[in-house]
């Protein structure tokens, strides 16, 4: 059976559109910013708080907060155009859009291998970037602003007496990454959404995953749905034929005509591009590829740091004067989540010392104890002061991207081949680090001695387990010798910051 879209006309016809007539207001995209922002201080008098209604205002600010970027707003805008183009392309009114929905239902049974591809696909959409950025922050702020379902009445022009629309679906990866733990994820989630008992249907969970592949995507079919969103995407979760299988399944959705958004870690998304070039399909409706923001940045600097400086709960004003957002990107490297919590934990702190307003020693204090881990410092200075050799314990950091875009890597192609890695010759021992495994522990400079080929060696074996780039550490390791002066600029990358903590300890030991 094969499908022929030859008689489908006016499909960018939208007036009267059932799928879109009651969701139409939500995806315009004029005063987005203004839908988008969310702002837990609205109305209080924070004057008249106390300590308790303090501390649960700033329990609210992470998640609750949300100050939209000039990047928010592009995903968010993108992602409204895509819901509204695969409406336009499924009008339930056309005769030829009804007849291959009657098409796809007979597919049921079918390996998805085995199923036949529509001439017409839907777009999608790719977001990218290491944790903590806030790429599900946005997304999920943009999906929030629209209805996820909608109930329709009798309609002969759709040709149903009854139907329940699903705008969106935001689904979550499996802990143990595989398509079969993905797709029960979803009927679970779409019975959340709308009330039906999918997950449960033994007909339909006791298939196999490449028959399961199919019935769901007839299901969101006949459930209009407007776009997936599929978060989480590992590197793990696309290791072999799990890896091709996903592939081959959200390019069959695509082709059912549901848009999909993917969303993950950057090897993730580029061991999921090996399986099939046409993934790249995916990024038709747009591709965000997220980094930390650097303190230049616009979205920083007049968006998201002004905002975090005014979340205050404090009875008086910050003393810290921070008008360009350069304090706040000390203690959080351009990285949301650690700005966020740099501004909670210091207030918090300075409320529990009986403090009227914070300042910059609440900061240090507040970066420098339990509420920041000795790895997230050192993933926050790694960023902050563009040192490369503080990312490559972290298997989900594209370290060698970075150190190339920094200029602390050469290399004559974008590739990072294991016969063109070199270490630069400049030592960088500017570079400040001060996540090491306890801030006291730092204070004797007597202790701090070259890194060893030993040393190195270990870095190369934990790399090589947790990413399987022996190779790659291997070169890097290859091109150093104890005569080479690049093997103490090795050293001064590793050990930098010291004396900033130690500073910072003598501070507090007076």
């Amino acid at each position: 059976m094969s499908i022929n879209t030859s008689s489908i006309s006016s499909l960018y016809q939208s007036e009267g559109n059932p799928f879109l007539v009651p969701i139409e207001q939500f995806l315009a995209t004029d005063k987005l910013e203004i839908r988008l922002a969310r702002w837990p201080l609205a109305g209080i008098d924070i004057a008249s708080l106390t300590d308790q209604e303090r501390l649960d205002l700033l329990d609210r600010m992470q998640d609750e907060m949300f100050e939209p970027t000039a990047n928010s707003s592009d995903i968010a805008s993108r992602l409204y155009r895509l819901i509204r183009r695969g409406y336009l392309a499924r009008d339930p009114r056309q005769p030829g859009v009804r007849r291959i929905t009657m098409e796809l239902a007979g597919y049921a049974g079918r390996e998805i291998k085995n199923v036949p591809l529509p001439k017409t696909y839907a777009k999608g959409m790719r977001i990218s970037g290491i944790t903590g950025l806030g790429k599900s922050y946005d997304i999920v702020r943009a999906l929030e602003v629209l209805p996820q379902k909608y109930i329709h009445s009798r309609s002969d022009a759709a040709g149903w007496t009854q139907m329940t629309q699903i705008v969106w679906l935001y689904v979550g990866m499996s802990h143990d990454g595989s398509l079969g733990g993905l797709m029960l994820q979803i009927l679970s989630a779409l019975d959340e959404a709308i009330g039906t008992t999918y997950s449960r249907d033994r007909n339909l969970i006791r298939l196999s995953n490449e028959k399961l592949a199919v019935h769901i995507g007839i299901i969101f079919r006949n459930h209009g749905l407007g776009v997936l969103v599929i978060d989480e995407i590992q590197h793990r979760n696309f290791s072999g034929i799990r890896g091709e299988l996903a592939a081959t399944f959200f390019l069959r959705l695509l082709n059912f005509g549901i848009p999909i958004v993917l969303m993950g870690n950057p090897y993730g998304m580029s061991e999921l591009d090996r399986f099939s070039q046409d993934m790249r399909r995916i990024g038709s409706g747009g591709t965000f590829e997220m980094h930390p923001m650097a303190p230049d940045d616009f979205d920083w600097q007049h968006c998201l740091a002004p905002a975090l400086w005014r979340y205050n709960v404090m009875p008086e004003p910050s003393q810290v004067k921070d008008d360009d957002g350069g304090i706040l990107y000390k203690y959080s490297g351009g990285i949301r989540e650690y700005a966020c919590r740099i501004r909670v934990t210091s207030q918090r702190l300075a409320i529990d010392l009986g403090d009227k307003s914070v300042t910059e020693a609440h900061m240090e204090q507040a970066f420098l104890g339990a509420d920041f881990g000795d790895s997230e410092r050192k993933l926050i200075i790694g960023f902050r002061d563009k040192n490369p050799m503080l990312l490559m314990d972290f298997i989900d950091v594209p370290w060698e991207e970075y150190a190339v875009k920094w200029k602390r890597l050469k290399t004559n192609s974008s590739l990072f081949s294991d016969s063109q890695l070199t270490l630069p010759f400049q030592s960088h021992s500017e570079d400040k680090f001060s996540g090491s495994a306890s801030p006291s522990s730092l204070n004797d400079n007597a202790n701090i001695k070259p890194v060893p080929a030993q040393d190195l060696e270990n870095i190369k074996r934990s790399r090589t387990r947790k990413t399987n780039s022996a190779k790659r550490t291997s070169a890097i390791r290859s091109t150093l010798d104890s005569s080479d002066m690049r093997h103490s600029g090795l050293q001064d990358l590793l050990i930098t910051g010291f004396e900033a903590i130690s500073k910072v300890d003598h501070h507090h030991d007076k």
